[in-house]
């Protein structure tokens, strides 16, 4: 069977995160269903590349599905799954894969961002994280530089965590500010559940002056959960990139 990835972006703000549950809306369970509709084929499933948690969004995130046949124009194929899909999710483009790659697991690295705003915006309401309090961008940015590396993040993990391993490879992790406030951008080869949203909950610490910058090797030698910051909101989180090796071209 042809297989084919699709590149989405959505808000995540209407949805229990991506993964299909029962009696809970989600993106997965949206896509299938357009995919459904649009391939009349009632058992046409949608695997992403990763969780994401209730009201995070996306920017740029990949599923694949199997056809019965190949899709002859894959623009118009987007296009009209866009017609299907609801207003908070959007298809961006398609395109065939190799029958054997997959969303989830042949992706070698993911990037996340994360918003801050300090002035109340309605239109950016539960699409960035409202905090009026100025930071100490430097000291954050400075933090960063514990994470960067592989090594164990158990201290970041959401309790009662089954992963098989807590090790991760961060690549990049800064801060920088923006106009009306700042933006946090991390790049690792995977991501364990809760992770992002508590390193930012520990910067915002630091940022605070409540904590100083060399506390974060602190919390990432002690594998404590306890001793890192508490989760920032989910409002603020994009996964914004993922990379795969048979994807050369540029970004939509």
């Amino acid at each position: 069977m042809p297989r084919y990835f699709m590149e989405l972006a959505f808000d995540g703000t209407p949805f229990r995160g991506w993964q299909r549950q029962l009696a809970a809306p989600t993106v997965q369970e949206e896509v299938e269903k357009a995919l459904r509709l649009k391939l009349r084929a009632p058992r046409t499933t949608a695997l992403g590349c990763g969780r994401t948690d209730t009201g995070v969004h996306a920017s740029s995130y990949f599923i694949h599905f199997d056809t019965a046949g190949p899709i002859a124009d894959t623009d118009g194929f987007t296009n009209a799954m866009n017609g299907l899909l609801p207003p908070a999710i959007a298809a961006k483009r398609t395109f065939p894969v190799d029958a054997k790659a997959h969303a989830r697991f042949s992706a070698t690295e993911r990037e996340y961002t994360y918003l801050i705003h300090r002035k109340k915006d309605p239109f950016i309401h539960d699409r960035s994280y409202l905090l009026r309090l100025e930071l100490d961008v430097l000291a954050m940015d400075a933090a960063c530089q514990a994470i960067i590396g592989k090594q164990d993040f158990s201290c970041f993990q959401r309790t009662g965590s089954d992963n098989r391993t807590s090790i991760c490879d961060v690549r990049q992790a800064h801060w920088s500010a923006t106009d009306n406030g700042y933006r946090f951008t991390i790049t690792a080869d995977r991501y364990l559940r809760n992770m992002v949203r508590a390193i930012v909950g520990t910067c915002i610490r630091i940022g605070k002056g409540q904590w100083p910058a060399a506390y974060m090797a602190e919390v990432i030698a002690s594998g404590e959960r306890g001793k890192a910051g508490k989760s920032a909101p989910a409002c603020g989180l994009y996964l914004s990139r993922v990379q795969y090796p048979f994807i050369t071209e540029p970004r939509s």
